[in-house]
């Protein structure tokens, strides 16, 4: 009975020591996600852990975009915990480390980091902002977007979502059907995505779709178009181009502008920083192929 006893608390060590490693580890299924210069890897595992903690994250991470957003952050917590570390920077309570991605303790080393930004006093101070940082001021490039988004493993009256959605896009260009009509239908199948008017959006960025979205003229239909397991019909209702806004237009929101852009910058700045002191690589091929792969995400 004694030895039955042994036995168990032997087994209890052994599962909390193979938890701790695989904790640091990448998951033995998969390729790492991201890399680092001090060999550390970001695994599938982690991120399944980080996301199972940070529940408010696990909307974006619904698209392969939204994954690689999220091993981003990741990749810059673990770089401002070991910045911190080096540095010296305690953590709160004088404790140790409990986490490899602290984000408490990665956003008090990122305050430190950052510039510190003053809002301009008053107006004249704001407007000298405004005439010596006139790309704070810039309004990007945007598009009214109709768009339907279904999993490709759907099937909608008796067809594969992708040649459904290819089948609509023939009959919203012939002109026999309405794009809002044919993504009410989308609807009925499929709710945990909008269909539909997605209203102003900004083209910002260099994913494939945002690109195609850039480059159409008002009224095209683009698509059906597959990005890991999801396709997606997109209507270019109008476009805006990207403008400056004049003092006029500005005066109102300079002086907060001004702080917000500052700290965007900073923030962006201390990433690349970081990024680059640590050697941080993440691996889009990896990440396209987990999401690919992963069902948990897309509910």
């Amino acid at each position: 009975m004694d030895m039955m006893k042994q036995v168990k608390r032997w087994i209890a060590v052994a599962v909390c020591v193979l938890a701790s490693s695989t904790a640091l580890a990448v998951a033995s299924s998969g390729k790492p996600l991201a890399r680092m210069a001090n060999g550390e890897l970001i695994g599938e595992q982690d991120l399944a852990d980080y996301l199972e903690r940070r529940m408010d994250l696990r909307g974006i991470a619904r698209n392969v975009w939204g994954v690689e957003q999220v091993v981003r952050e990741m990749a810059l917590t673990r770089v401002l915990n070991l910045e911190g570390e080096s540095l010296g920077i305690p953590r709160s309570g004088g404790g140790e480390a409990t986490l490899r991605f602290d984000d408490a303790y990665g956003l008090g080393v990122q305050s430190k980091q950052e510039p510190v930004c003053e809002r301009p006093a008053n107006d004249r101070e704001a407007r000298k902002y405004f005439d010596e940082n006139p790309q704070a001021f810039m309004v990007p490039a945007q598009a009214r977007v109709q768009r339907m988004m279904l999993p490709v493993t759907f099937e909608i009256e008796g067809l594969p979502a992708m040649e459904w959605l290819k089948a609509q896009a023939q009959a919203i260009d012939g002109g026999g059907v309405q794009f809002a009509k044919v993504a009410q239908r989308a609807q009925d199948v499929y709710t945990l995505e909008p269909q539909g008017d997605l209203g102003w959006i900004d083209l910002e960025g260099d994913n494939a779709i945002v690109a195609s979205l850039r480059a159409a003229k008002a009224g095209a239909v683009l698509g059906p178009l597959r990005e890991g397991d999801f396709s997606y019909l997109f209507q270019v209702v109008s476009q805006r181009p990207a403008r400056q806004l004049t003092w006029d237009e500005s005066r109102a929101f300079a002086a907060t502008r001004a702080v917000s852009y500052c700290q965007s910058n900073g923030r962006e700045q201390l990433r690349a920083r970081l990024f680059k002191k640590y050697g941080v690589e993440i691996d889009g091929g990896a990440i396209r192929e987990f999401f690919a792969k992963t069902i948990w995400l897309k509910r």
